[in-house]
C-alpha cells in the first residue's frame, strides 16, 4: 500500500526531470548554432518602439481570452462577468509560467472558482473545451500561414500531419456537440444504479462526471461554440500581432503569414513536456521557424529570446498583481452559487 501511494509522486518526479532534460536539450541545440556577439549586435540594432505595439496586441489577445472564458461559463449557467473572470484567469497564467505540470490550470479549476461563485466542475469543463478550441484554432492559423507564405518549402509530411491533427481536433469538437448530453444521461443512470446499491463513493464520482458532461454540452451548443471559436481566432491573432511586431523590430521583413506560422509553431511546441515557463521547446521552435523563413542565426536567436520574454514577463507580472490584489482568490470568500 505504501508503494501504491508513492507511485504518483514518483511519476510526478519523473515527469519533472524529463521536462528539465527536454528543456536543457532544446536550449543546447539552439546555443550551439548561434554566435552571441552577432545576437548582441542584432538586439542593439532592434527598433524597440515596435515592442510597445506588440505588447498592446498581446494585451488585446488576453482580454479576449478572459471574455471567451466568461462566455463559456455563462453558457453553463454561471452568473459571472468578464471583469470577475479577469483576476483568476490572469493569475492562473502566471502560475503556469512558474510552476510545473500546468498547475495554474488546476488552480483555476478547483481553487479560484469558489471566489467568483462558479462551480468547480463548470470551471473544469470550460478549461477542457478551451484547450480543444485553442489547439483547433492554432492549427487553422498555422494552415492559413503555410498556405500564404512562399519563402520556404514545407514538407508534404508536415502539412499532412497538421491536416490530420486538425481533423482529429475538429472531430473532438463535433463529439462534444453531439455526444456530451447522451453520455451525461448514461452516467446519470449509472449513478442512480450505484445509489440504489448504496455505493455512495462510486455514485458521487459518477455524478461529478455527469455534471462535467452536462457542462460541456451546455458550452458546446452551436451558437456558443461559434462565438467561442470566433473569439479564439481573435485570441491568436492578438498573439500573432506580438510576433509580427518583434519580427518587424528586428528587420525581418517576413510578412504577416510568417508571423502566423512562427506563432503557431512556437506555441504548439509548448505542448512538449518542459520546465516551467516552457523554456527550451519554445526557443527551439521559434528559432527553427525564423531560420526556415530566411532569418540569420542571430536574428532567429534574438527573436526567440525576445518573444519568450515578451510573453512570459508581462503575463507573469500581471498575474502576480492580480493574485496579490485579490487575496480572496485563494481564500474562496465568495459563496458558491447553486448552479
Amino acid at each position: 500500500m505504501i508503494l501504491d501511494r508513492d507511485r504518483p509522486k514518483r511519476r510526478r518526479w519523473v515527469r519533472q526531470v524529463l521536462g528539465i532534460v527536454i528543456s536543457a536539450g532544446c536550449l543546447a541545440l539552439v546555443v550551439r548554432r548561434i554566435d552571441f556577439a552577432e545576437v548582441e549586435r542584432a538586439l542593439a540594432q532592434a527598433r524597440w518602439q515596435y515592442l510597445a505595439l506588440g505588447l498592446a496586441s498581446l494585451a488585446f489577445g488576453y482580454a479576449t481570452r478572459v471574455q471567451r472564458w466568461s462566455v463559456m461559463l455563462r453558457a453553463a449557467g454561471a452568473r459571472v462577468s468578464g471583469v470577475a473572470c479577469a483576476a483568476p484567469f490572469v493569475g492562473s497564467v502566471a502560475l503556469n509560467n512558474v510552476l510545473p505540470f500546468r498547475a495554474g490550470d488546476v488552480v483555476r479549476a478547483v481553487v479560484f472558482p469558489t471566489a467568483i461563485g462558479v462551480r468547480r466542475v463548470t470551471a473544469t469543463a470550460s478549461i477542457v473545451l478551451e484547450r480543444i478550441l485553442d489547439l483547433q484554432t492554432l492549427l487553422v492559423v498555422l494552415g492559413i500561414g503555410l498556405a500564404l507564405t512562399r519563402s520556404v518549402s514545407v514538407p508534404a509530411a508536415f502539412k499532412g500531419g497538421v491536416a490530420i491533427i486538425s481533423i482529429l481536433c475538429g472531430t473532438g469538437l463535433a463529439a462534444a456537440v453531439i455526444f456530451s448530453r447522451p453520455i451525461a444521461r448514461l452516467i446519470s443512470r449509472a449513478a442512480a444504479a450505484a445509489e440504489r446499491r448504496d455505493r455512495a463513493r462510486l455514485a458521487g464520482g459518477l455524478r461529478v462526471g455527469q455534471e462535467l458532461m452536462e457542462g460541456l454540452a451546455a458550452m458546446s451548443r452551436p451558437g456558443v461554440l461559434a462565438r467561442a471559436f470566433l473569439l479564439s481566432m481573435f485570441v491568436w491573432l492578438g498573439e500573432a500581432g506580438l510576433f509580427f511586431a518583434l519580427l518587424t523590430g528586428l528587420d525581418l521583413a517576413t510578412g504577416t503569414a510568417a508571423a502566423l506560422v512562427i506563432m503557431a509553431v512556437a506555441t504548439l511546441a509548448t505542448l512538449v513536456p518542459s520546465s516551467p515557463g516552457y523554456v527550451g521547446p519554445f526557443h527551439l521552435a521559434a528559432y527553427s521557424a525564423v531560420a526556415a523563413l530566411g532569418g540569420t542565426s542571430a536574428q532567429a536567436a534574438s527573436f526567440a529570446i525576445l518573444a519568450h520574454l515578451a510573453l512570459w514577463v508581462p503575463t507573469t507580472l500581471a498575474g502576480a498583481v492580480a493574485i496579490l490584489a485579490n487575496g480572496q482568490l485563494f481564500r474562496g470568500t465568495a459563496r458558491p452559487t447553486p448552479y
